[in-house]
């Protein structure tokens, strides 16, 4: 299942990108997700396994220049993570269509 990750969430995402930029802190992390997801122009979407989060999809609509566009409002994936134990599963792709 993949769903719209909400203010609640936001240590969900926490725990998971921490494996990707370890030089930041949970709390800080989590900070800053709380405040991207207030901003309205982020979404995240969590991908669920067995009600286990096992990856998630950050996109924003970028409002400034992004190369290779013509415009200023653009949708950009920003990244996709999943745990280092649900890699090789189709997640990722999965997280892209949602």
């Amino acid at each position: 299942m993949i769903k719209k990750a909400t203010i609640n969430e936001c240590f969900i995402l926490t725990e998971m990108a921490i494996q990707m930029w370890e030089c930041n802190t949970v709390d800080w992390l989590e900070k800053e997700f709380a405040e991207t997801l207030k901003s309205k122009k982020t979404v995240f979407f969590i991908k669920y396994f067995d009600n286990m989060p096992v990856g998630f999809a950050q996109c924003r609509l970028r409002t400034v220049y992004v190369e290779g566009t013509e415009t200023f409002h653009v949708g950009y994936l920003e990244g996709v993570i999943g745990k280092e134990d649900h890699v090789n599963y189709g997640y990722g792709r999965e997280l892209l269509f949602a």
